[in-house]
């Protein structure tokens, strides 16, 4: 059969292109769609049971993928949310540090201390406007990576839904094979009860055999009774057929003869 069906693919593949258009094209597709169906239907249940568990175990694999896409997003994320959280401070303490220069050189007249240094007025200036270009280009990053964090979270809980969902349908899967199995089983046990309670010629052999071999056991029984009488000796079976006086007679008196004249 396999191998009919393999020349009827190669067959299929050479020729369907060349007559796809046409009637015998038609034929030749309902004719390979008419054996495949009746391959299908001669695929016993039990091995189809054991083709979808085989289909289920190869769910793990599928599942193993969202499991590793799933961890990558998490640490990604949580080294995203790191580095904000790191930026984030370091823009309040930046903050702070713009805000107090800048109010020491609004006050100042011709030199402004920033720290240890002691700066002119123009320097100040001038470096505080550099310091506000920084803390603006940090900013932007910052908002960049907090998005980033935001659309991050949306994929990994998008995945973590997905691995349950998954997760679940293995269940379900499983359970309805199983569930698939057991009534096969059962139906396997109703139809065999079904076959002898109906099948009267094979009741009616079994019984005749049944008798048959009964005979056969008493046929020995018998033989086993009979096996002593058959081995005695066959002077103890004549002597057990006769009298006591028959036995004894060779020890009896003879009668007196008679006087001849």
């Amino acid at each position: 059969m396999l191998k009919k069906l393999v020349v009827i693919g190669i067959v299929a593949a050479v020729a369907i292109p060349a007559v796809k258009n046409m009637k015998v094209g038609s034929y030749l597709r309902s004719e390979i769609d008419s054996f495949q169906a009746h391959v299908e239907s001669r695929i016993p249940p039990e091995r189809e049971i054991v083709r979808l568990r085989n289909e289920i175990k190869l769910l793990d694999k599928d599942i193993m993928t969202v499991v590793s896409q799933l961890a990558r997003e998490r640490v990604e994320v949580a080294q995203l949310r790191e580095k904000g959280d790191d930026l984030r401070a370091r823009q309040s303490h930046d903050k702070e540090l713009l805000q107090a220069r800048a109010a020491a050189t609004k006050n100042a007249t011709e030199h402004v201390a920033f720290g240890d240094r002691k700066l002119s007025t123009a320097e100040a200036k001038a470096e505080l406007e550099e310091g506000v270009r920084r803390f603006t280009a940090n900013q932007k990053s910052l908002d960049a990576i907090d998005s980033a964090v935001s659309n991050r979270e949306k994929v990994k809980l998008g995945l973590e839904r997905q691995l349950d969902a998954m997760k679940n349908q293995k269940v379900e899967l499983t359970a309805a094979v199983d569930s698939l199995e057991a009534e096969l089983t059962a139906l396997k046990l109703q139809q065999m009860e079904s076959k002898y309670q109906t099948d009267d010629t094979r009741l009616s052999k079994i019984k005749d055999d049944i008798r048959a071999l009964k005979t056969k056991v008493a046929v020995e029984r018998e033989k086993l009774a009979l096996m002593p009488s058959v081995l005695e000796p066959a002077p103890t079976r004549a002597a057990a057929a006769k009298s006591v006086d028959d036995i004894m007679a060779p020890l009896a008196p003879k009668p007196a003869a008679k006087p001849t004249e």
